[in-house]
């Protein structure tokens, strides 16, 4: 019976998509693509303006084919992803997801939706991780939730002195991917972390996490300029001493960490009876007023360390 059943059913024959599928130029909608060949760098742009850059399922991607048709591209040594209007991105789009999530890697079929949603997008930074091409983030106004992940897998980050850069949903939700402790000092990745507190691009830089730190009206020409500076040295030397490198990286555990923080910390946390609780008011509060609940209380809070910081002597600060 089964056989027949079988039989009877007409089946989609399966297409195998080769790495040369990534060879074709795509229409984007989502992003800008530009290429110069004179100078071996490549550009991708987030843009989406009206909606603060979130990152859709489309953009996204939209984005892991453009790097890997650059990935393929022999003439381009270095990538730049920026954004287009008043920030890089504030995160992950959670009104329009739609859903059929794009295949870009392991998609990790799961007990727990946040354990799988979690696990599926670490899996996805570290594509760019461990791209050939050197990736420069150009970050301004917000780099926010799975937007401070995708600057964080990035391996050069130029900054604006007040972009945003954080990770408020922790404060509520939980976070994917735990980036904090590979870009910042221990102290301040734990304070970031039981706090959801964000850094600006000017502290980012401080503490090592930026390479440079641009104001608004020149960010624009320096990353591009670096980029040139970058693609100096071509990309089949490159890549072998950024893997090296970040091979260092690899043995102290950033991997295993981060993939076991997205299985684990994510799921515990979500089990919470405040996140429960939150979660509830998620769903059923306007998104300004479940912002207001949730952030209120810290804002109130900063104003009271502000006042007394402002006391201070900046060496002890």
């Amino acid at each position: 019976m089964a056989e027949e059943t079988q039989q009877d059913e007409v089946l989609e024959e399966l297409e195998i998509r080769s790495a040369s599928w990534y060879r074709k130029k795509l229409k984007y909608s989502q992003i800008v693509y530009e290429t110069n060949h004179e100078t071996h760098v490549a550009s991708i742009t987030l843009n989406r303006p009206d909606k603060m850059n979130a990152m859709s399922h489309q953009l996204r991607a939209e984005l892991f084919h453009a790097l890997k048709h650059t990935e393929l591209d022999n003439e381009i040594n270095v990538i730049i992803i920026k954004g287009a209007g008043r920030c890089f991105t504030a995160g992950y789009d959670l009104s329009g997801m739609g859903s059929d999530e794009p295949d870009l890697g392991n998609q990790y079929v799961d007990t727990s939706g946040v354990t799988h949603w979690a696990r599926y997008v670490v899996q996805q930074w570290f594509q760019i991780w461990d791209l050939s091409k050197i990736v420069i983030a150009q970050i301004h106004g917000y780099a926010l939730a799975g937007g401070s992940e995708l600057a964080s897998m990035c391996d050069l980050l130029v900054t604006t002195p007040d972009c945003e850069i954080g990770y408020p949903p922790m404060r509520s939700m939980g976070v994917d991917m735990l980036w904090f402790p590979w870009s910042l000092p221990m102290r301040k990745a734990l304070e970031l972390a039981v706090t959801g507190d964000n850094i600006t691009g000017e502290e980012a830089y401080r503490l090592g996490m930026a390479n440079y730190c641009i104001d608004q009206n020149d960010i624009d020409e320096f990353t591009e300029v670096f980029a040139e500076r970058i693609g100096l040295m071509n990309w089949q030397m490159a890549t072998q001493y950024e893997r090296a490198t970040k091979k260092a990286y690899e043995i102290q555990g950033i991997k295993t960490a981060l993939d076991g923080q997205a299985q684990y910390a994510y799921h515990r946390v979500s089990e919470s009876d405040y996140a429960r609780d939150m979660s509830q008011k998620f769903r059923e509060m306007p998104l300004k007023e479940y912002l207001n609940l949730r952030d209120d209380p810290y804002k109130e809070n900063k104003k009271k360390l502000n006042e007394i910081l402002t006391r201070q002597s900046t060496k002890h600060v």
